[in-house]
């Protein structure tokens, strides 16, 4: 049977009871601002079949998700390569805006399940609990990485960091709010493909290097080379069609608006 269980503001619902022996966690924001963490995340799932979603009135998103479209709009839960790990899927925009507003929303939104996700892992024991992200918003104030970057929950916010990293709510939050209560959760911030049009070789990424820094923190990641692969191919050609399409977009608004000049003269 199904259970619901309510923490604050979200709903966490397990499709055949609150699964127990959770001892590992990984978080990722499947359409954040890179896929490599999302690639990197999506390969410790074995089994796409969730065994649970997390819902509130704050999840807005759209129901679509790397690991495949589920029919569902609330975010997915998975087993990892064993039934002592659970995978999260988050699935919001992520985005740094100069506009004030637009970060409250932001905020406003987000914050809620952020903590609460927190909570919920606290709850069923868990460990060990690693959220990734990427340098991506990084990389365009010239501070990008060349390997992935570990930084413990208790030690964010701190002045004396090696490196500070600029991240949306769903690249920090989490962690931070689980190490109030426990020791055992890190941000692991991976090298950003970009937006380039040119796919970089499987090689070149930090796919491998990331999961081997999982294993290094006792995440187990049996299989999961082999499906990073796979996964990173498809994730890949996606982003880069959306990357020719947003071009395609932005060349045609400047032609329009170029056009627009001449409305009204000789041609008018």
């Amino acid at each position: 049977m199904g259970e619901v269980v309510t923490i604050n503001e979200t709903d966490f619902i397990w499709m055949n009871g609150k699964p127990k022996g959770i001892t590992h966690a990984v978080l990722f924001d499947a359409i954040g601002s890179d896929h490599i963490p999302a690639v990197v995340g999506g390969s410790l799932v074995k089994d796409s079949q969730p065994i649970g979603y997390m819902s509130s009135k704050h999840i807005a998103s759209s129901p679509h998700t790397l690991l495949g479209s589920l029919g569902f709009t609330g975010w997915p839960i998975f087993y990892g390569p064993d039934k002592n790990t659970i995978v999260i899927e988050v699935l919001t925009p992520a985005h740094i805006s100069r506009d004030m507003s637009a970060q409250k929303n932001a905020w406003l939104f987000n914050y809620p399940p952020a903590r609460d996700v927190a909570r919920m892992l606290n709850d069923l024991g868990c460990e060990s609990f690693c959220v990734l992200t990427s340098d991506a918003f990084d990389v365009r104030e010239g501070k990008g990485l060349d390997e992935p970057y570990i930084v413990k929950g208790e030690d964010i916010g701190k002045d004396d960091l090696e490196h500070e990293s600029l991240q949306t709510l769903w690249g920090w939050l989490p962690a931070f709010m689980f190490a109030v209560e426990k020791v055992g959760a890190v941000v692991m911030i991976v090298p950003s493909h970009g937006h380039s049009m040119e796919s970089k070789d499987f090689s070149d990424t930090a796919i491998k290097s990331a999961l081997l820094k999982l294993e290094s923190l006792g995440f187990t990641c049996t299989g999961s080379m082999k499906r990073a692969k796979h996964l990173y191919e498809r994730a890949t050609s996606d982003t880069i069609e959306a990357a020719k399409m947003a071009d395609d977009v932005i060349t045609k608004m400047r032609n329009k608006t170029r056009a627009s000049h001449y409305e009204g003269g000789m041609f008018g």
